[in-house]
């Protein structure tokens, strides 16, 4: 049976993996005019929190936990070397340029071994809340979400821009922008990675409001 954690993978909380005494987020609810069906699940914690750690903090950090989430990782600066370690092995060593991606599955139990410091935001994406948001725009068989280590899209680049912005300009929890620009996040990350066989067809479906929220970056 699988062991999750009492609290989301996010904020101080992700922040400890990581060996430090807090980490800054944005809670971000992508739930405006949510489609009836399925709506509550446009309630699940989508999180941003932004992971710093300084050349004194660097090494392999602390597990995280087994949960029914992932994390995408929008890296703000290089690093030369970063491992990604899946269930106490390492499985992806590589470097990473500023506006790569990685995004892994939290049931795997990651870990994080860091060779240079680390300066990137962290998207915390419940499983519930991907199914709700393939569900809204016709990609019924969406079960995760995956891409190439290292990948730079440039539409997440620009979101991940939005976001900072969000951060030096803090607006009050749940406000119609974070709603908004959470969706657009969540919109654009099932259809560029959403592990469909059908993507193409199913995003000629997105509702006209998704469609929209995927250009407000």
């Amino acid at each position: 049976m699988l062991s999750v954690t009492r609290e989301g993978a996010y904020g101080d909380l992700l922040g400890r993996y990581f060996e430090l005494p807090s980490a800054p987020s944005l809670v971000m609810l992508p739930a405006l005019d949510a489609p009836a069906t399925g709506a509550e699940s446009f309630m699940a914690p989508f999180v941003v929190t932004r992971i710093t750690c300084l050349p004194d903090q660097l090494g392999m950090k602390r597990e995280i936990p087994p949960e029914d989430a992932f994390l995408v990782t929008l890296h703000l600066v290089g690093m030369r070397h970063h491992e990604t370690w899946v269930r106490g092995r390492p499985s992806v060593v590589r470097g990473y340029v500023p506006g790569a991606l990685g995004i892994v599955d939290l049931r795997d139990e990651v870990a994080s071994y860091l060779g240079n410091p680390l300066d990137a935001l962290q998207f915390y994406v419940p499983y519930t809340l991907v199914r709700a948001v393939a569900r809204a725009a016709g990609m019924a068989r969406v079960s995760g979400l995956a891409c190439a280590p290292g990948l730079v899209d440039p539409v997440m680049c620009s979101l991940g821009a939005a976001v900072l912005a969000l951060f030096e300009r803090p607006q009050r929890a749940g406000s119609r922008v974070q709603q908004h620009l959470a969706l657009a996040i969540c919109a654009h990350l099932v259809h560029r990675f959403g592990n469909n066989d059908d993507v193409t067809a199913a995003a000629s479906r997105w509702p006209l409001q998704l469609q929209h929220l995927q250009h407000l970056h």
